[in-house]
């Protein structure tokens, strides 16, 4: 009886150095996925007239440029089947879900492309402070997505973004943690400046 269990321990004391190899092996690769950092920045426009939803994408994710374009027939839709086709769009994309939508209701744009592109205006947002990862989100006649690595003293700031005149809101989050939800007004014929944090 001593036998089985002298080769039960020789055998175990062979497994062992092999299973925790194995083990640290397994949780190295494991943390080389996570630890590798995805690039995205994003500009989004969604247009809602009751009648088609305008949804425009374009950006790029991790060195690759990707563009979307769409026109959707919505007349006689819900709110909420709306939201669930720009999400199913958003998800489709690898976007995750839709900024959300402003407390104030979005102006609807009635004018061609060429016509709304002429009258919006630049608009630099600021942020002598902001590092990490930062996601601002601007919510209004026009919805823009922004997402982006800002390391310490690294100029990420200003930005500037061509907007329509109207009232918006911007979302600032930063490492994940909503900072900031404020409105602001682009007006035309005036320097706008918006300070995030």
């Amino acid at each position: 009886m001593a036998r089985p269990s002298i080769l039960f321990y020789k055998t175990l004391s062979i497994m062992k150095p092999l299973l925790l190899s194995l083990l640290l092996g397994i949780s190295f690769a494991a943390t080389a996925q996570t630890s590798t950092s995805t690039y995205s920045s994003t500009h989004s426009q969604i247009n809602d007239n009751d009648k088609t939803l305008s949804i425009q994408i374009d950006g790029q994710r991790n060195g690759q440029q990707f563009a979307y374009n769409r026109t959707f027939n919505v007349r006689g839709m819900s709110r909420g089947e709306k939201d669930a086709l720009k999400n199913r769009v958003l998800d489709s994309l690898g976007l995750g879900e839709a900024p959300p939508t402003p407390h104030q209701p979005m102006q609807v744009a009635q004018t061609v492309r060429s016509e709304r592109d002429s009258r919006t205006v630049p608009v630099t947002f600021t942020c002598p402070t902001c590092e990490g990862r930062v996601k601002l989100i601007v919510s209004g006649p026009t919805t823009i997505t922004e997402e982006f690595d800002a390391p310490k003293n690294k100029g990420r700031f200003p930005r500037t973004m061509s907007l329509q005149p109207g009232t918006y809101y911007y979302e600032y989050w930063q490492n994940g943690v909503q900072q900031m939800h404020l409105p602001f007004t682009v007006k035309t014929g005036q320097q706008n400046e918006v300070t995030v944090k």
